[in-house]
């Protein structure tokens, strides 16, 4: 499979996640030829979502995913709770998540800007759609930034959509069959590990908190322009 349709698929869904009124129309059309060619079970999924009610309201939208949102598109608040205290924060197996994402975005030079968190999902997307071009070291660490944040975030995500009747979740089945075509894609390329996990000293899915920059630079990783 061409790159290029890796990344319609991915770019495709993480427009369905912006508002509607602000959804690029034109783009979409051409998204979806490609994936329609390339992975029509995503093409499937989306043609689901786009039909179902809601998909194309604004209010849904909003009140969903935007204003106090009961489902927020950030993968951290589905996959760790939220430290009791303040002082909890710089310890959080949360914070840590995020430090680690911000860290593989300035690696291949993705500019996330002050807009969005890094572990927002059409960031994430967004990420996976600009980086597919690179060498093995770049691979290894797009497999792991799926297998460890992307995909074990889906599921509770997906639990939170359906508790309360969006139709958003009905997106999750595609980023999920993009997600799975890319690992197969990267063929055995293993997933990044850092010096204290190949040590068995790290017991959660993250990077310490002083780690995730300085390891990645000594990876000598390409860069990966917006």
């Amino acid at each position: 499979m061409d790159t290029r349709d890796l990344a319609a698929s991915y770019r495709l869904i993480e427009e369905m996640f912006i508002n509607p009124s602000l959804r690029d129309g034109d783009a979409v059309v051409s998204w979806k030829q490609l994936v329609e060619a390339s992975m029509p079970e995503v093409a499937q999924q989306v043609d689901r979502f786009l039909e179902a009610d809601g998909a194309l309201s604004s209010h849904e939208y909003v009140s969903t995913l935007e204003l106090s949102p009961p489902c927020p598109l950030y993968l951290g608040a589905h996959m760790f709770e939220e430290p009791s205290t303040c002082s909890g924060i710089s310890t959080s197996p949360r914070n840590a998540f995020m430090l680690e994402l911000s860290g593989m975005y300035e690696h291949f030079g993705f500019d996330l800007g002050s807009k969005e968190m890094p572990d927002f999902l059409p960031v994430m997307l967004d990420f996976l759609a600009l980086s597919l071009e690179g060498k093995e070291d770049s691979l290894r660490l797009r497999r792991r930034l799926i297998e460890k944040y992307l995909l074990p975030g889906l599921p509770p995500l997906a639990k939170g959509f359906e508790k309360f009747g969006s139709v958003y979740g009905l997106l999750i089945p595609a980023i999920e069959l993009t997600a799975t075509e890319d690992l197969q894609q990267m063929g055995d390329v293993p997933m990044w590990k850092s010096p204290d996990e190949q040590k068995g000293n790290v017991s959660l899915n993250v990077l310490s908190e002083s780690e995730p920059v300085e390891m990645m630079n000594d990876m000598n990783m390409p860069e990966v322009r917006p």
